[in-house]
């Protein structure tokens, strides 16, 4: 097992999983021109990076939640263009997990951040002749907009599809709550709605003993989009992924909040730095 990267915020305990990296190529990637990008961030963008592909497991008091669970083997083939060449990924979520000491019967919920493929695909495994829940006892909750979309229901009446193996036979056995709004899971843990990646994104926020992190999702995918808030990927909402990012600086900001992205390899906060703003590993 690699080395794993467990924290503390307040009484919480906090891990990082990761299912593996994934290969990127931000010049196709990002809704930036090359005029913008080239005098600053020619090596960022001209060459492929490695990003991971985090889930992370917080543990506190009653709650076992895990945001986002990727089954990287399954979803990522050798001639994927998201592959590494001759890259072998860590062993899957639930492997990682019972390294902590943690079943996948333990788990009590699953936040899947927005409904892209490699925050979903592990939610379910195979069983018989179908998928059932990789962990069985939990409620597992996802934006209902991104439910709604037009794609993803036509993908669901394939019954072939990871869509209908995945977030479908959660939907069949009455597991997946699709959440339209602030939702709390507990004292110390909520759902916050942060639309823009997909119209149904969201992010977990907790807060324990003064201390606050936010797990964000695809709100942030590399640091340089801290210090740039209105570079993005091409397939976001530019108009809602502005305002979700405006009011999350203001509040990670205002709370001195850890951060935790999906595909930034470390935790960070972020700081003012002069008239702007940047990511710092925490």
């Amino acid at each position: 097992m690699r080395d794993m990267n467990v924290t503390r915020v307040g009484a919480a305990r906090v891990a990082i999983l990761n299912a593996g990296d994934l290969r990127l190529l931000f010049s196709e990637e990002m809704a930036v021109p090359e005029s913008e990008w080239r005098p600053h961030y020619a090596d960022l963008f001209e060459r492929p990076v490695s990003c991971p592909s985090l889930s992370v497991y917080i543990e506190h008091e009653d709650v076992r939640l895990l945001v986002d669970a990727n089954d990287y083997r399954a979803t990522v083939a050798p001639d994927s263009p998201y592959a590494i060449a001759g890259y072998t990924p860590p062993p899957d979520i639930p492997a990682q997990l019972a390294s902590l000491g943690v079943k996948p019967e333990d788990i009590s919920h699953v936040v899947i951040t927005h409904a892209h493929w490699d925050h979903y695909a592990g939610v379910t495994r195979p069983a018989g002749d179908g998928f059932a829940p990789t962990f069985p006892r939990a409620r597992y909750f996802l934006g209902a907009a991104d439910w709604a979309d037009a794609e993803l229901q036509t993908a669901l009446r394939d019954q072939t599809s990871l869509e209908a193996r995945t977030l479908g036979a959660l939907q069949a056995r009455g597991i997946l709550r699709l959440v339209g709004e602030r939702e709390q899971i507990s004292d110390s843990v909520e759902i916050l709605p942060a639309p823009g990646e997909t119209p149904g994104h969201q992010i977990a926020r907790i807060h324990s003993e003064g201390e606050t992190l936010y797990v964000i999702g695809d709100l942030f995918h590399h640091a340089v989009e801290v210090e740039h808030p209105d570079w993005m990927v091409t397939w976001a909402s530019a108009g809602a992924m502005r305002e979700t990012r405006r009011w999350l600086t203001r509040d990670a900001l205002a709370e001195r909040a850890k951060l935790i992205a999906a595909h930034i390899a470390t935790p960070g906060r972020i700081e003012r730095a002069g008239d702007g703003l940047r990511w710092k590993d925490a």
